[in-house]
């Protein structure tokens, strides 16, 4: 009987863990929103340390800030992805982030699973998966997920009595200080981990060894271009943060206008987070390392959304612990009555979301701003359109705002700087608020920037700036639209030294009317296209046919966008433009979609659309 019972154990132990690690691959394997936003900056600064052997310390990348000091805290990250973009492209990058997540993962499942309970800590994966998928980008906080996996790993091991883990954290403890700000965490973990051997073992040499090996933490995280200044950068980045960051809002704020997996999924791998916090104060002092982490991580996650991975990681070794680890419990546990019919609940929706994610509805059917991205792989030459301006004739200086600013460095630099990019800290916060913010509006202030930075060219993120913004440059004479795709438009000075490039690239009639047969072409060929690409290629159709609706070409759009919603009828965003480009006669089947759809909590953004609708009747 008791072999029957272990042999029940691996069994649901393999396909817990196997189930959850597909999963995890999957929701990672995504472009996400890396190019759009941090990844070319990344790039270009890790081509810069590598080719002048030497991390900047100021903002070098922009025109309007050149010299102001900033600490680079993921110098080495940017190192690694430029090696990696050279060696394998952004594919290659993608399929590697999706590893180091899994990995991740894998090293916190790994750490110290149970005895019994397996369909608990099967849930509990599952929801940890859809919390990571949550920040599944080409950043450098994966090297912060992966640490946190490691530490725990480790710090079971040592448990264990190896002696291997300790230096293995040292080393990782160094590249982690120079990959990414969250290493202060990882110090915190190898903290709490000593403070539990302080209490389990009250010997003065015993301590003394315990005490030297995190001042080692320390002095190895000191290591790094800044010092001590950047040994301390994370306990003051935000003094100087003049723009307020989507990611950084706490969950509960995003509740009040969307909801998405990572939301859903976070109030209940919460609740069991503070369930094995419970159990863990009964007798089981040799957790309490894991209790100080997790309660580090929980209070973490509920101040900050882009924090909720830490928790997503460090609650599983706990969980594993109280219900019976292998590593801490090794008393004869009794049967679990019904074990594996109740195993296929957990199997049922782990099955049902690999579904999910690989037919694309899992993407389609949760709202923006913070929503899953498409499964599937990218061409990066569809980032590299501002290159090919500046080849055609495209001058500085250029504006652009911050959710682009970065892609635009990466394309113009060196012949041009940036305005900005989608770093706060390495900015005055008094230039967000008394110049770039303003300068948005288009009125007095904008005219004073202009003038002031001698503006020559004009290069905005469409979803950054909105519909408002592209009328009305397209309305004033003295700026000439001379691109626009899925993700930006560009417009020129009306000057004399712009003459050739206007004349080169100036959007006109044909160029929309091109335009917009390229893509009902290539909604033609939607349901052909291979699975690694199709639900990429529709979200990036959808965000062209965002850009024909900004341009004031709605009528163009609708046709397309309707047939797009015969094929994806649960596609939100397809949803959203429906709303603002239906003709007169439309309007009516419009309503319809958007009630049918306007459901609580996975639709939070179609019902307050929905109730606008109704509101305004």
């Amino acid at each position: 009987m008791f072999a029957l019972r272990t042999q029940r154990t691996r069994l649901l132990c393999t396909a817990a863990v196997a189930g959850i690690a597909a999963l995890m691959f999957l929701l990672a394997l995504t472009p996400g929103i890396s190019f759009t936003e941090d990844l070319g900056r990344h790039l270009l600064l890790g081509r810069i340390i590598c080719e002048q052997r030497a991390v900047p310390k100021t903002n070098l990348l922009t025109y309007t800030h050149a010299d102001y000091p900033f600490v680079n805290h993921h110098w080495l990250s940017e190192v690694f992805f430029y090696q990696v973009h050279r060696a394998i492209g952004l594919n290659g990058m993608i399929l590697l982030k999706a590893a180091l997540m899994t990995a991740a993962l894998l090293a916190a499942l790994l750490a110290a699973p149970p005895r019994r309970g397996w369909p608990i800590y099967w849930v509990a994966g599952i929801l940890s998966a859809v919390i990571l998928a949550y920040r599944a980008h080409v950043r450098p906080e994966i090297f912060s997920f992966l640490g946190v996996g490691l530490y725990l790993y480790c710090i079971e091991r040592i448990r264990d009595g190896a002696r291997w883990p300790r230096a293995v954290m040292l080393a990782y403890g160094w590249f982690w200080a120079n990959a990414h700000i969250y290493f202060l965490f990882g110090i915190g973990m190898a903290g709490a981990f000593v403070l539990e051997r302080w209490m389990n073992d009250p010997s003065r040499r015993a301590r003394l060894r315990e005490l030297g090996w995190l001042a080692a933490f320390f002095a190895l995280a000191a290591l790094n271009p800044n010092g001590i200044r950047g040994l301390l950068y994370p306990l003051r980045i935000f003094a100087n943060y003049g723009m307020e960051i989507t990611e950084n809002a706490s969950p509960l704020q995003y509740w009040r206008t969307v909801v998405n997996p990572m939301l859903l999924a976070l109030p209940w791998l919460s609740l069991i987070a503070l369930a094995s916090l419970a159990a863990c104060r009964r007798g089981r002092r040799q957790a309490s390392a894991n209790a100080i982490i997790v309660t580090a991580a929980l209070l973490l996650s509920w101040t900050m959304a882009r924090n909720t991975p830490l928790l997503a990681l460090s609650v599983l070794p706990l969980l594993g612990i109280c219900l019976g680890s292998r590593v801490t419990d090794d008393r004869p546990q009794p049967a679990m009555r019904w074990g594996l019919l109740v195993a296929l609940l957990p199997l049922i929706l782990n099955v049902w979301l690999v579904a999910k994610v690989v037919d694309g509805s899992y993407h389609r059917v949760f709202p923006s701003p913070i929503a899953p991205t498409p499964f599937g792989l990218d061409r990066e030459e569809r980032y590299l359109a501002i290159r090919e301006l500046k080849a055609r004739g495209l001058r500085g200086p250029v504006f652009s705002d911050y959710n682009i600013g970065s892609l635009v460095e990466y394309n113009l630099h060196p012949e041009f700087g940036g305005y900005v990019d989608n770093r706060p800290e390495a900015f005055p916060a008094s230039f967000w608020r008394a110049e770039y913010l303003p300068a948005l509006g288009l009125g007095a202030i904008w005219e004073q920037v202009a003038e002031k930075r001698g503006i020559n060219s004009i290069i905005v993120s469409l979803t950054g700036v909105k519909e408002s913004y592209v009328r009305e440059l397209l309305r004033r004479p003295e700026w000439v639209l001379v691109h626009f795709d899925f993700l930006c438009a560009a417009w020129l000075r009306d000057a004399e030294q712009n003459r050739d490039a206007i004349a080169m690239n100036r959007v006109d009639a044909s160029a929309i009317a091109s335009f917009e047969k390229d893509l009902s072409d290539r909604i033609d060929r939607l349901p052909r296209e291979s699975l690694a690409r199709r639900h990429v290629e529709a979200d990036r159709i959808v965000y062209e046919l965002y850009a024909l609706v900004c341009l004031d070409e709605a009528p163009r759009a609708w046709p397309h966008i309707w047939r797009l919603h015969e094929l994806y009828p649960d596609y939100q965003v397809v949803h959203e433009l429906m709303r603002v480009s239906a003709p007169p006669e439309q309007v009516e089947a419009v309503k319809e979609v958007l009630a049918r759809r306007a459901r609580w909590p996975v639709a939070a953004k179609q019902v307050l659309d929905w109730g606008r609708v109704l509101e305004s009747e």
